[in-house]
């Protein structure tokens, strides 16, 4: 038996070929020893349904919700899967389109091993486009004090790049089923809320892709005023001064406009980081 489950959520708009990549960068991992926790949320492509089912591997464990329900509901449906079996103590969220380094869980796993007062850990990444190249390099602070702090303007953590212990979902609960494509920064606010601590490993250690439909899926009115309903939530958890408040509406706003202004405001911001 092994203590850690990965878990993975795909649904009917992802592509096969990103899929592919995805899949076989979580089973060619150095770290070999984990189960694969995999939920098709609603009706997936038929070409998806049959690579999945297709693949001989002992890990994967495949589970079907009937209709769409959305990424927070998909993974609490397999939390729930894995929570139920006491052996697994780590784990570790992967995204259908994203792509890991084949060291990630080794490092990751004996990170949590040597550090018992860190309940999740994630890692540095790199920005790619369809065709995998690189756009950015993306530094994350890396000690728990740090990523408090920065998380008063955006997300210390890249969501598909953690893996925490079983102890978190049990003492934070599971992620919010109210919120727009926000579901991590609540889920990471309510965990600091009870005083959970993070880390980041100051490696590359995910490839996180961001197509041409990424500024699309996160723009518009309602997801500009869902953004400064959570932020303010967040907000009242770390004690941000009326400056950060202001700055979430601005954010908010901007998160309103069309989604290439949007890419272009992201890309000036995004070049103090890149290499």
């Amino acid at each position: 038996m092994t203590d850690l489950a990965v878990i993975m959520s795909v649904y009917q708009n992802d592509r096969l070929d990103y899929l592919k990549k995805s899949v076989q960068s979580i089973l060619t991992q150095t770290y070999s020893h984990f189960d694969f926790f995999i939920c098709f949320d609603g009706p997936v492509l038929t070409e998806i349904e049959e690579y999945i089912t297709a693949i001989k591997d002992y890990r994967i464990k495949v589970f079907r919700i009937k209709i769409n329900e959305g990424l927070a509901k998909a993974l609490n449906y397999l939390l729930e899967k894995v929570l139920s079996n006491p052996d697994y103590k780590l784990i570790a969220r992967m995204d259908a389109d994203d792509i890991s380094v084949a060291g990630r869980f080794e490092l990751q796993r004996l990170f949590l091993l040597n550090n018992p007062s860190i309940s999740c850990v994630g890692s540095w990444y790199q920005e790619i486009d369809e065709s995998e190249n690189v756009l950015s390099n993306q530094k994350l602070p890396v000690a728990h004090y740090d990523i408090k702090k920065f998380f008063l303007r955006r997300s210390p953590l890249a969501h598909p790049s953690v893996m925490f212990r079983r102890t978190m979902i049990e003492n934070a609960g599971y992620y919010p089923t109210n919120t727009l494509r926000l579901e991590d920064y609540v889920f990471w606010s309510n965990c600091l809320s009870r005083g959970l601590l993070f880390a980041n490993i100051p490696e590359y250690l995910l490839k996180f892709r961001r197509d041409k439909n990424f500024y699309k899926r996160r723009s518009g009115l309602r997801f500009g005023f869902n953004y400064i309903k959570v932020r303010f939530k967040i907000n009242r958890v770390l004690k941000a001064s009326l400056y950060i408040y202001f700055y979430s509406v601005c954010v908010g706003i901007i998160r309103m406009m069309p989604s290439f202004v949007i890419k272009q405001i992201y890309h000036n911001s995004r070049k103090a980081n890149r290499q």
